[in-house]
């Protein structure tokens, strides 16, 4: 699941899927989570934040939520891998902001026991579109580059399903990508 930050990612990849639902934040994604049924993916990447944290002062409100979200994904998926990707840098939010969330981030999948990945250490200033609010296609490539090495998508032949749970901003269409490979 995913907002405009990430429309593009997975495109070229027939083995993720994705979803978009436009103005969900992360509670309410936990709710999604709760509620539908979303198979049984090989790994469960969750990127969300960047919207809660500009709509919330408190920091420790924001990992909360995002804490609780991760924990549910691992009980409803327990034999996926599970990933929590940082906040994506942003012009709206300060950088320190950010760097300061995904440091709690990090804290939060060493403590569940999950995989913490920063795609700020992946993405350079001209993968972002004008404004700095979204990434352009190259950013969503390299994205897609690497949420597939995260996710261990290689040259895995079984049948597999990615899932990117992401908080969507306001405004956004929703569109949905669902792809797979089959055993050869």
């Amino acid at each position: 699941m995913g907002d405009s930050i990430i429309r593009n990612v997975g495109t070229g990849q027939n083995n993720m899927m994705v979803e978009c639902f436009p103005g969900i934040r992360t509670e309410k994604l936990h709710r999604v989570l709760d509620n539908r049924d979303l198979g049984t993916p090989d790994t469960v990447i969750i990127h969300v934040g960047a919207n809660d944290l500009k709509r919330s002062i408190n920091l420790d409100y924001v990992m909360s939520q995002v804490y609780s979200l991760v924990n549910t994904a691992k009980g409803k998926f327990p034999q996926s891998k599970i990933v929590l990707s940082g906040a994506l840098r942003r012009t709206n939010v300060a950088w320190r902001r950010i760097r300061t969330l995904n440091d709690r981030y990090d804290w939060i999948a060493k403590t569940l026991g999950v995989t913490f990945v920063d795609p700020n250490s992946w993405l350079e200033d001209w993968d972002f579109a004008t404004g700095g609010l979204h990434i352009n296609r190259r950013g969503a490539r390299r994205l897609s580059q690497l949420y597939s090495r995260v996710g261990g998508l290689g040259g895995r032949r079984k049948k597999e399903w990615h899932l990117m749970l992401n908080v969507c901003n306001k405004g956004t269409s929703a569109r949905t990508q669902k792809t797979s490979t089959e055993e050869n």
